[in-house]
């Protein structure tokens, strides 16, 4: 036996992690995390961000907007995880990077958040929680 620990943390090129998770969640039925996981320093080296870099994303979200914040996307196995589950997420994952979404989505600045373009997911006074990607 290996011990290991059952988490993954990604991000894809090109694409926001807010979105990703946002997908996985509304279009696969996938709840994952996003951000920077309360290791905001340890994430920031992961990424390799220079200081310029973290001092615009800093100023950004000082004012008010989430949308360009760094980070990434974790996904975890619990001990009910089976191996379906993970060819499943791992199905979506390649679907994501590899097809346009079937639902347009819209960013909240002040959150960062992505959610489907739909009345019910559009609304201003949703319940926190309602979103589909809380990071």
């Amino acid at each position: 036996d290996v011990p290991t620990l059952s988490v993954a943390t990604f991000v894809v090129d090109d694409m926001p992690h807010a979105l990703v998770a946002a997908r996985l969640s509304a279009e696969f039925g996938i709840g994952v995390r996003h951000g920077c996981f309360c290791a905001h320093p340890y994430l920031l080296k992961l990424l390799d961000l220079s200081d310029a870099e973290v001092h615009a994303y800093r100023a950004h979200v000082l004012a008010g907007d989430r949308r360009l914040i760094p980070g990434a996307v974790r996904a975890s196995a619990g001990l009910a995880t089976s191996g379906d589950d993970i060819d499943r997420f791992v199905e979506a994952l390649r679907a994501i990077t590899t097809t346009k979404s079937p639902v347009a989505y819209e960013q909240d600045p002040h959150t960062g958040d992505f959610h489907p373009d739909h009345p019910a997911w559009s609304d201003l006074n949703r319940a926190v929680g309602a979103s589909c990607a809380r990071g």
